[in-house]
């Protein structure tokens, strides 16, 4: 099977296509639980044929807190879980380089920031984001810390940092009830600001200005003025694309918007929300319910002729597909459906956006090969809605 394929020992998400070695390094800013923790997916001056870059990959799993996060969110032993990672290869590795430097000259990175789902975090969309990042995107992919994710943490003091003693910020599971939507929608605020703040951030470090308390060998200052904001792109994954959508509303320094299958149950009672920019809308065929489209449709009307307005459909693919998790520890949800395979869909989704982000904004520059690649995968591309009234046979929480 795929996923025993390993490259010096090591199990790998796929590789990333663009002409640029995507760089990572994480951010955080301020001792208290209202800074901000993003990790950035850059392109790098690295050339891709100096040498063998494995040995610069770094671990999917940044920390084993993570791992129990998960269980958390799936409600399944920890032990099993690892069990599962053991059962298909072990740790598995980002093909891309950590705090590479970036890279400098023929032209400024197209800033997107990027808001992940209900009881994920900053890299469980990698393989998309480090995609984007080969093709010359900055990806500011923010750890929101509204107990949605499925754990994060801050530092409270330098002295704590220095120690690395962190706060951890658990999961909140919530059982459906009369205050859901409440907490949901207070959740949605909460997410919309922290993505403001990821974008006054991302200015700073425009301006050089900025400042990472994370200890790192990364210069934060190479990227001063290395950043394109004229056609910054707001994306999102589930509650993350919900979470897109009212920011989009709410702050016009985002030209366009990425909707990765929305969840738009914290959206529900906004009904004055206008969304004036182009948006790309990419749903998977197993996760939409007909409440949940008729939701999606209110933001497919144009508000110009000249304003896009496209929504894909994958076929054979579940919620799992858009994230690195089906790569990871396989399929989890309709366990009887045949589907894609996870690397053929996660090739799709990614293409989509970036022939979405050509049309919209002209980057990247050539998009042939993405065309051809789509064209040859056309029996699984709907341009089109898929409501699907079938029950999984196993619903996760982590499906929002």
């Amino acid at each position: 099977m795929w996923w025993w394929i390993k490259r010096n020992g090591r199990r790998y998400l796929p590789l990333p296509e663009g002409p640029y070695v995507p760089g990572c390094v994480d951010i955080m800013t301020g001792y208290s639980k209202d800074g901000t923790f993003v990790r950035l997916y850059y392109p790098t001056s690295i050339s891709k044929t100096s040498e063998d870059l494995t040995s610069k990959w770094f671990n999917w799993v940044p920390n084993e807190k993570y791992i129990e996060g998960f269980s958390n969110v799936v409600k399944i032993w920890i032990f099993l879980l690892k069990l599962t990672l053991w059962f298909f290869g072990g740790d598995v590795y980002v093909p891309a380089v950590w705090e590479g430097e970036p890279k400098k000259g023929s032209g400024k990175m197209p800033v997107i920031v990027f808001s992940h789902g209900f009881g994920a975090c900053r890299f469980l969309c990698s393989t998309t984001l480090i995609e984007l990042a080969s093709r010359g995107f900055l990806i500011a992919s923010v750890e929101h810390r509204d107990n949605s994710a499925c754990v994060t943490y801050y530092y409270k003091s330098p002295e704590d940092r220095d120690n690395d003693i962190r706060t951890w910020i658990p999961h909140h599971n919530l059982k459906v009830g009369q205050h859901h939507y409440a907490i949901r929608n207070k959740q949605l605020k909460q997410r919309q600001e922290e993505c403001v703040k990821v974008m006054n951030l991302l200015y700073e470090i425009n301006e050089g200005k900025a400042e990472n308390i994370l200890k790192t060998s990364f210069n934060i200052l190479d990227l001063k003025g290395c950043l394109d904001f004229s056609s910054a792109c707001m994306m999102g994954h589930s509650f993350g694309a919900a979470t897109s959508l009212y920011n989009l509303a709410e702050d016009h320094r985002f030209k366009v918007g990425v909707i990765l299958d929305a969840w738009m149950f914290p959206l529900k009672e906004e009904k004055d929300l206008e969304v004036t920019q182009p948006l790309l809308f990419v749903n998977t065929q197993t996760f939409h319910i007909p409440s949940n489209l008729e939701a999606i449709k209110t933001y497919l009307k144009k508000p110009s002729e000249s304003t896009a307005r496209t929504l894909f459909t994958i076929k054979s693919t579940t919620h799992e597909t858009q994230t690195d998790t089906a790569m990871v520890l396989g399929h989890w949800l309709d366990f009887f459906m045949k589907k894609l395979d996870p690397r053929i869909g996660a090739k799709i989704n990614s293409f989509l956006i970036l022939q979405f982000l050509h049309k919209s904004v002209g980057l990247p520059d050539d998009i042939s090969q993405i065309e051809e690649y789509l064209s040859q995968q056309s029996e699984y591309i709907v341009n089109d809605m898929i409501s699907y009234t079938k029950k999984p046979i196993r619903s996760l929480s982590v499906v929002p």
